[in-house]
C-alpha cells in the first residue's frame, strides 16, 4: 500500500488514480449492506463503460434482498486467480523441442525434451505480475474489516494503490487516496460525486438505480439524521437518470421473511420505550428464537426495522441471552459519538454503524442498567 502527499483534492487524486489503472479491483467489508453493495456495481458499472476490466469481491454472499440490483450475481466471494506463476527456463544453452505435461492424482507433470542437458538451476518457478493495478475499497473503516479477503492477499494490499471510500468518522484512513467524507449520507453519495466528476454520462439507468438503492437503505427511507437537502436532490438525479425507485422500495421493503417478521412481533410486544432519552429496549431470549425458527443472526435486520419505524428513537438497543448464558447487546444510535464511548467503556465491536458488545451479566435487566447509567453520564 503506496502513500504520499499531494496538492491535489481527495476527489481529483480519485480520479487520476483510477483513469492510470486498467485492471480495478473493488472490495467491500463483512457484514455488507444497500450503500456498500449499490455503491459498488455502481463504480463497476462506470468502470466497465470506461473500457476497464472490473471486479467485486467480498467475503460473504450478498444479501437476497439485494440481488435484484444490476450485476449482483458478479459478485464474487474470493479473489481468484490473483496471479500467474511462471515456470522459465533458461533455453541458451539448449533448446526445448517439444513440452507435454501429465495431470494425475493431484500430480502435475512437466515433460521436457532437448538434445542437450537441461541443468536445473536453468529452471525458475516465480510469480507473475498481480492481475490488479488498483484496489478501491468501499465502506471498510479499516482493512481488518475486509476479513478474510484481506488477510490472505495482505501482500496485494500493501504493494498496491488503495483508495478508500467512506462516509464513516471511525475510517483509518488507509489508504494510498482516502474519499473519505463523514458529513456524506452514503458511500452512494460520494460515489456518485467521483463518477460525476469522471463523466456524467457514465451513470446509465443500472448505476442510477444502484446507487438510488444505496441511498435510500442508508437513510432509512430519508429518515435519518444525515439526511440533508443536497441528499434529496440527489434522489431526484438519479430518478431523472432511470433510477427504478418502485422496484428499489418492493425489495428491499417488501421482500421481509414471514419468520423474521414473527420474531419482529415477538420483540414488539416487548419494548420499551423511553421518551426522555429517546431509546427504545428489546429484548429477545431462546424462546423467541426457536418459536419463529430465527437466530442472533437475525437480529441486525430487526433493529434496522426499528429505525424504519420509530425515526422518533436516537438509540436502540437488543439484548439478549446467548445459549451459553452469556449477555449480548447489539445497538444503533443516530450520534456515532454515543457508540463510540459505549464501546470505549465497555468494550465490542464496531460494524456497519452498530456495535455488538458481549457483558458478563447473567440478567438482561442488569445489562440494560449498567447501559442506562452510561446514557445517563453522557447527558
Amino acid at each position: 500500500m503506496k502513500i504520499f502527499i499531494s496538492m491535489l483534492s481527495p476527489l481529483q487524486q480519485s480520479i487520476d488514480l483510477i483513469q492510470k489503472n486498467e485492471n480495478i479491483l473493488i472490495v467491500l467489508p463483512q457484514g455488507i449492506n444497500g450503500d456498500s453493495v449499490g455503491s459498488a456495481l455502481a463504480m463497476h458499472s462506470a468502470l466497465k463503460k470506461m473500457g476497464k476490466k472490473s471486479e467485486i469481491v467480498c467475503q460473504e454472499k450478498t444479501p437476497e434482498r439485494l440481488l435484484f440490483l444490476p450485476g449482483a450475481n458478479e459478485i464474487k466471494e474470493d479473489i481468484f486467480p490473483l496471479r500467474d506463476f511462471i515456470i522459465s527456463i533458461d533455453t541458451s544453452k539448449g533448446k526445448i523441442l517439444k513440452l507435454r505435461y501429465e495431470n494425475e492424482n493431484n500430480n502435475l507433470r512437466i515433460f521436457l525434451s532437448s538434445r542437450d542437458k537441461i541443468e536445473e538451476k536453468s529452471i525458475k518457478l516465480e510469480p507473475g505480475p498481480y492481475r490488479y493495478g488498483l484496489i478501491i475499497a468501499i465502506d471498510s473503516p479499516d482493512l481488518e474489516s475486509l476479513g478474510r479477503i484481506f488477510e490472505t492477499n495482505a501482500e496485494l494490499f500493501f504493494s498496491h494503490s488503495v483508495l478508500n471510500i467512506d462516509c464513516k468518522s471511525g475510517n483509518e484512513y488507509f489508504g494510498e487516496v482516502n474519499l473519505v467524507e463523514p458529513t456524506a449520507a452514503a458511500c452512494s453519495q460520494i460515489v456518485f460525486d467521483l463518477i460525476q466528476a469522471i463523466d456524467p454520462n457514465l451513470i446509465d439507468e443500472s448505476a442510477a438505480t444502484c446507487l438510488l438503492a444505496g441511498l435510500i437503505a442508508k437513510t432509512r427511507s430519508f429518515q435519518n439524521s444525515k439526511t440533508s437537502p443536497q441528499v434529496f436532490n440527489l434522489a431526484s438525479i438519479l430518478i431523472t437518470k432511470g433510477a427504478d425507485q418502485e422496484k428499489i422500495n418492493k425489495n428491499l421493503y417488501k421482500t421481509r421473511p414471514l419468520n423474521r417478521i414473527r420474531l419482529w412481533g415477538r420483540l414488539l410486544s416487548k419494548m420499551e420505550f423511553e421518551p426522555e432519552k429517546k431509546t427504545i429496549w428489546l429484548k429477545a431470549n431462546q424462546e423467541d428464537f426457536s418459536q419463529t425458527q430465527t437466530s442472533q443472526q437475525d437480529l441486525p435486520f430487526i433493529l434496522e426495522e426499528m429505525s424504519e419505524f420509530f425515526p422518533q428513537a436516537h438509540s436502540s438497543f437488543i439484548l439478549w441471552m446467548d445459549e451459553n448464558g452469556f449477555i449480548w447487546v447489539l445497538a444503533q444510535a443516530r450520534q456515532p459519538e454515543i457508540l463510540q464511548r459505549i464501546n470505549l467503556e465497555l468494550g465490542g465491536t464496531l460494524k456497519n454503524d452498530k456495535l455488538v458488545i458481549s457483558l458478563n451479566k447473567t440478567d438482561p435487566d442488569m445489562a440494560k442498567e449498567q447501559i442506562s447509567v452510561l446514557l445517563n453520564s453522557m447527558g
